[in-house]
């Protein structure tokens, strides 16, 4: 893949949210860290959800991050005061993430760029052999997940992860495995919701509500509920039926095309169905804003967002799984530096092929919703060879 040129309308921090990719077998080797040493890291990406992964990187022991990258002035002092702030000592800037890439004094670089940016800076750090820790979605196609996939077996050495940070919450853990293991029975059904007052949203020089850009919030946001839906079934949907809405901020945006409020009903073939609805048409009114991701099995059903576990036999007590609030980014972070760390890094907390799940179900639900139809997975995978 040639080299990715970068301007202010092309770059940007990432939105609101983050999973892990695998290796496969291959040929080049990633730098070698001693695992009590400290780790290096570049960040590329200093808009919402970069500085965030800045801040916190800078929380974990023996972690430096001796150069930021973005095109943005104002982003690039932003994360240079960050680092000073938190060391002492001022991080260098850059505008491009090859001069990143290019530096031998990096372990790893982290990753926070606008969607369609996140195919082409993957690649170049994997052949840079740099460990790479990348936000969702890995792509915002079948064809540039398979080619990460391909790309990866010839990087056996690097560790990459994907910004699914849920994978390394132990609340998500411990229910997930919960419901693979039977210990609620079949899985019956999923009810979500993600609604908002904060619409709407745009991202930096306006590329989230830009569809070619982001994917539309199916693909660029919703990927987290439906890769935790795909990793307590086991795989992603084979049919998706919805509507949506778009224009509803034509006067104030009239570039915006991205879907502003949509519902969505999967359906897998052993009889799962998850309904889940996203808007960010709220008002600005706790009774109407919020998450929650429900999940029922025959024999009981857990709350994501409170940790509540309740079985129908009555006589079984209520109890709450992993209470307390959990810094998921944080988790995932520390377990991308330990991988980096390892002589022997552990699995990743999601497989690539995981990650291409997650982002095929977006595709789906895309298209079941710009068509007011049921759409398989079938018409999805039929045009994976589509850039």
């Amino acid at each position: 893949m040639p080299p990715i040129t970068l301007n202010r309308r092309r770059f940007l921090g990432c939105s609101a949210a983050s999973l892990a990719l695998s290796q496969g077998p291959a040929t080049q080797s990633a730098p070698v860290v001693e695992s009590a040493g400290p780790v290096r890291i570049g960040l590329i990406g200093v808009g919402n959800r970069g500085t965030t992964l800045l801040r916190t990187l800078l929380e974990l022991p023996g972690v430096g991050v001796p150069v930021v990258c973005d095109p943005e002035p104002r982003h690039r002092a932003r994360g240079e005061g960050i680092v000073e702030k938190a060391t002492g000592r001022r991080a260098e800037s850059v505008q491009d993430p090859r001069r990143v890439l290019e530096r031998a004094d990096l372990d790893a670089v982290v990753v926070a760029v606008p969607c369609d940016l996140h195919e082409g800076i993957s690649s170049q750090a994997l052949s840079a052999g740099k460990h790479l820790y990348a936000e969702k979605p890995m792509a915002i196609t079948v064809a540039g997940c398979d080619r990460l996939i391909s790309e990866s077996a010839r990087a056996p050495g690097v560790v990459i992860h994907v910004g699914f940070q849920r994978r390394s919450n132990p609340r998500f853990q411990e229910a997930v495995d919960l419901f693979r293991s039977g210990g609620l029975g079949p899985l019956i059904e999923a009810r979500a919701s993600w609604t908002s007052s904060n619409g709407p949203l745009t991202g930096h020089d306006g590329w989230l509500g830009d569809r070619r850009r982001s994917g539309d919030f199916m693909v660029e946001q919703a990927v987290h509920i439906w890769d935790v839906l795909s990793w307590i079934h086991g795989g992603p949907p084979d049919r998706a039926v919805g509507w949506g809405r778009r224009g509803l901020f034509a006067r104030e945006y009239p570039g915006r095309d991205v879907t502003d409020h949509y519902g969505v009903e999967l359906a897998w073939a052993d009889g799962f169905r998850a309904s889940f609805v996203q808007s960010y048409v709220a008002p600005a009114d706790e009774n109407f804003t919020g998450s929650h991701l429900r999940v029922l099995g025959l024999d009981g059903g857990f709350d994501f967002g409170s940790g509540t576990l309740t079985y129908r036999d009555r006589e079984r007590p209520r109890r709450t799984i992993q209470p307390g609030v959990r810094n998921d980014t944080r988790l995932a972070l520390e377990a991308f530096v330990a991988a980096v760390r390892a002589e022997t890094p552990p699995p990743p907390p999601v497989t690539l092929q995981d990650a291409r799940a997650a982002t095929l179900t977006g595709l789906l639900v895309r298209k079941a919703v710009d068509e007011g139809r049921t759409a398989t997975l079938d018409e999805i995978l039929d045009g994976s060879t589509s850039a």
